[in-house]
């Protein structure tokens, strides 16, 4: 079995597995429903059909039961006949989740990315001069994306422009912590995060 980790946060329970299996290893660990045997039929990159079957092992092992995956028309994800509130991201190296009865969102990228080419596309003027004063330009800058990532999938709204309507407040980097965030100038986010192997995991509450 990967690596896996459950974590009590403050607004929920958070899940990591490691992407280490093959698929073949995944597929013998899962016991399909027929709809999802029909969705995961309709995958042909691996690395896709890698992920589909770990979030599923994972959210069972948060939930120490059975449980399906249903999406809304605008792609979020929920818990089929569950009260809790999901969010899900993967990376090159892990799947991530976490389940609340608030509204969450969270986001799980490698901190070697190069995202550098699309940064003014993400991050406002204060942030990027922010950012400029720091040491570890790359980290940070890929952090940031991370956290607005966690806030876009927390708003579930569409048409979100990341370095316009989603702010990061200043804060100073350290291996785990917490900073705040605002949407529209009004909507205010408490945001999390820690570092796992050349991983941000960002999660965050509105």
């Amino acid at each position: 079995m990967a690596f896996v980790k459950k974590i009590e946060t403050e607004v929920g329970i958070l899940g990591i597995w490691k992407l280490s299996e093959s698929v073949t290893d995944l597929i013998s660990q899962f016991q399909f429903s027929e709809k999802e045997i029909k969705e995961f039929s309709k995958i042909k990159v691996e690395r896709r059909k890698k992920e589909y079957i770990a979030t599923r092992l994972l959210l069972n092992e948060l939930l120490n039961r059975r449980a399906e995956i249903t999406y809304l028309d605008s792609g979020k994800p929920e818990i089929k006949n569950s009260i809790n509130n999901i969010s899900i991201s993967h990376s090159s190296d892990f799947v991530v989740v976490i389940i609340s009865k608030k509204n969450v969102g969270i986001d799980v990228e490698n901190t070697l990315r190069n995202i550098n080419k699309i940064a003014t596309r993400f991050l406002s003027e204060n942030e990027l001069t922010h950012i400029s004063n720091l040491s570890d330009k790359q980290k940070i800058t890929v952090l940031y994306w991370s956290a607005k990532e966690a806030v876009f999938k927390c708003t579930n709204k569409d048409g979100v422009q990341f370095n316009k309507q989603i702010i990061i407040q200043p804060f100073e980097i350290e291996n785990k912590g917490k900073f705040a965030a605002i949407l529209n100038k009004s909507t205010h986010y408490k945001l999390w995060y820690f570092f796992i192997e050349n991983n941000v995991i960002v999660y965050c509450v509105e």
